[in-house]
């Protein structure tokens, strides 16, 4: 490949990268922040399928924003694998294959909210079942992020060996990566977690929304130049 075709196609793939995080980061306030915590009352069942009765738009719309995400999941592993190809090619195809092993555990977690929607506008619908299945949407999908996690710590990895994106980007994906893995690897082994998981969560959530988001940013604009 010539150098000014691999030059523009390096650009077109940094472009399609960062606006779909950006868009991304779009769709989960919508699926996530609002649809959601709309109805999702921790360790509540009764509140929360009563929520879901009374508001029966809001769960379809987190399964629809869930799924969009995880098209343009899909979409940014490729992107980011042809982005940073000359970089280190097999660091760039690990790092694709493991965001769509997380695209895959993502797609089960889902999976979950379906078929807590089917039970819950069943004639005699428990709660509880209900409820079930929306915990465990919540345990699959933090199963992924740890995947997610160590795809972010190379991606980390990968932009601080790309020259011109600058260390503060590198360092705040890897920071994310390192604060997705360890969140979600203590949710999943430390029962009492949970007790702190509100506040751990309240302190590093900036940090790892702006992770992808400011590289985003970068990608877009001057990503490939």
């Amino acid at each position: 490949m010539q150098m000014n075709e691999y030059t523009t196609n390096r650009r077109q793939m940094a472009k399609l990268a960062g606006w779909s995080l950006i868009l991304m980061a779009i769709v989960a306030g919508i699926g996530y922040g609002y649809a959601f915590g709309a109805i999702y009352v921790k360790g509540d069942s009764t509140a929360t399928f009563s929520n879901i009765l009374q508001q029966t738009s809001m769960l379809p719309l987190v399964m629809i924003t869930y799924s969009i995400m995880l098209l343009l999941d899909v979409v940014v592993a490729w992107a980011l694998y042809k982005f940073f190809l000359r970089t280190n090619p097999v660091l760039a195809q690990l790092s694709a294959w493991l965001r769509v092993v997380y695209c895959v555990w993502l797609a089960v977690a889902i999976l979950q909210l379906y078929y807590a929607q089917e039970m819950a506008t069943m004639q005699g619908a428990d709660a509880h079942a209900v409820m079930r299945y929306i915990d465990c949407f919540l345990d699959v999908w933090s199963q992924g992020l740890i995947v997610f996690g160590v795809h972010l710590l190379l991606i980390g990895t990968l932009a601080c060996r790309t020259a011109a994106i600058p260390k503060l980007i590198s360092g705040l994906a890897f920071f994310a990566g390192m604060a997705y893995l360890g969140t979600n690897i203590l949710q999943q082994t430390w029962v009492d977690y949970m007790l702190y998981k509100a506040t751990v969560e309240a302190i590093l959530s900036l940090p790892m929304a702006l992770g992808e988001l400011v590289l985003a940013v970068w990608l877009v604009w001057k990503g490939g130049k």
